[in-house]
């Protein structure tokens, strides 16, 4: 056999024998290609097998991510198209999440979700806190024209969703009309490619200004944040966000004269989070102008672009991933005792990945105390089996009873909504209020038309 032959022959052994030897067997790893987890062991996971055993050899095989990046770096230097699992092209270069301008339709999904949102508003406003609603625009919505040629971005499932939050009087801010309105004044509030899933930080800054804005209306102490205020300079990103298809584009960066402090030490890991939704944001502003304490649920908008300037805004900011945390509103409010309370969406985010029906469906929010014992009878009994746990940030009181209640409050100073457990009540405050109070602490339970005081 001919030498150049024997080469061919080693060489397409190689190419089919290497990607094997560099199979990649680690557990629970993502990809950095397109942004996943790969896919698990097909003895450990759910389906049929052959499915299974086909998608963890197309994910694991060795060189998987080289060889993903060659085809679309090839695909776009020849063609010009975007083959990328995660991005498409749009129109003059635009790049766009892929599915971003899928059209959603309006379900009872929406109308379970606006409920949701009203339930939120009333629990907050029957306290005393103003409470507000912000959708945040898809890139699509906002750069419509520049999307492929024979796409349009329907939003009539939005503009339904809007009306049922109108016909159930919750407040709300539709920064698409924010964001518009600055693109037409020609200001880039989307990057052209990088993160083509977000605002970027110019974006950010009129959305949560736009915020800010509307809650200074009812709420003393927010800072107005002038541009002033602001460096605006710029970056190169060389690759899009979350996978390495190159680029060069100059994005912007902002800086703020007066940066807030970081102040959530200590808060882990008492603080109960979403496994997979676990960011916490908690800064305190140097600015004595303001001093009003907000209360964010917030989504990946404010988490990698918004969240300096609510900082910046309030004397007191905490920020709370807000993908199914948010239906634990009565755990949140009870520690961090907001004067406002913002709940943020991205359009996108309206399924069950973020926000489960079921969650909704079971949220559960107290009514005002003062409310009940003007209304029910009362009675008191001895309470026993009462714990605390002090942690850094946090005490958590612990009431291990078989008493049955539908609602339930710990009354120290002011009463805290108590949460349901397995084998009994409890509840969780900052640990200087708990420290603080120096009298008498009681349980009560709501059951029927009685409120049953318990004293420990």
């Amino acid at each position: 056999m001919k030498p150049i032959k024997i080469i061919t022959l080693c060489c397409f052994a190689l190419i089919l024998v290497l990607p094997m030897l560099f199979f990649n067997f680690e557990e629970n790893v993502a990809s950095e290609i397109d942004n996943r987890m790969l896919a698990p062991n097909p003895l450990k996971a759910e389906g049929d097998l052959t499915d299974n055993v086909d998608n963890y050899i197309k994910d694991r095989i060795g060189f998987r991510n080289e060889m993903i990046l060659g085809y679309t770096v090839l695909n776009d230097r020849l063609f010009g198209k975007m083959v990328h699992p995660s991005y498409s092209y749009g129109k003059d270069g635009y790049v766009f999440g892929a599915g971003t301008y899928v059209y959603e339709p309006y379900t009872a999904y929406h109308e379970q979700f606006a409920d949701a949102v009203k339930a939120m508003q009333d629990y907050c406003e029957a306290r005393g806190v103003p409470f507000l609603f912000v959708l945040n625009p898809a890139k699509p919505a906002v750069l419509e024209q520049y999307l492929p040629d024979g796409k349009a971005y329907d939003r009539k499932w939005v503009d339904q969703f809007l009306a049922a939050l109108d016909a159930r009087g919750v407040r709300y801010l539709d920064n698409t009309v924010t964001l518009k309105e600055h693109t037409e004044a020609g200001e880039a509030v989307f990057n052209q490619k990088y993160d083509a899933n977000h605002w970027n930080a110019l974006g950010a800054y009129y959305g949560v200004d736009a915020v800010l804005r509307e809650l200074s209306v009812d709420v003393d102490g927010i800072y107005i944040i002038p541009k002033r205020d602001l460096t605006v300079t710029t970056k190169v990103e060389k690759s899009l966000m979350v996978s390495k298809f190159p680029i060069h584009e100059e994005v912007p960066v902002i800086t703020l004269d007066q940066q807030p402090v970081w102040n959530g030490e200590g808060y882990w890991p008492d603080l109960s989070l979403h496994s997979s939704y676990n960011a916490f944001f908690s800064y305190t502003n140097p600015r004595p102008e303001a001093t009003a304490k907000g209360l964010v649920f917030q989504g990946s908008y404010v988490n990698a672009y918004g969240y300096p300037f609510f900082a910046a805004g309030f004397g007191e900011y905490v920020g709370i991933h807000d993908y199914q945390n948010v239906f634990d509103l009565s755990y949140y409010f009870n520690i961090f005792q907001p004067d406002c309370v913002v709940f943020e969406v991205a359009e996108y985010t309206f399924n069950e990945t973020y926000f489960s029906t079921e969650r909704m469906k079971n949220m559960v929010l107290n009514p005002v105390l003062e409310d009940v014992q003007a209304k029910q009878a009362e009675k008191t009994l001895r309470a026993d089996a009462v714990t605390v746990e002090e942690g850094q940030r946090l005490a958590i009181l612990r009431w291990n009873t078989e008493e049955i209640g539908e609602y339930g409050w710990l009354v120290l100073d002011k009463p805290y909504d108590l949460q349901k457990t397995e084998n009994g009540w409890q509840v969780t405050m900052d640990l200087e209020d708990y420290k603080a109070y120096a009298g008498d602490m009681k349980f009560c339970l709501l059951s029927g038309d009685t409120l049953t005081n318990f004293i420990p």
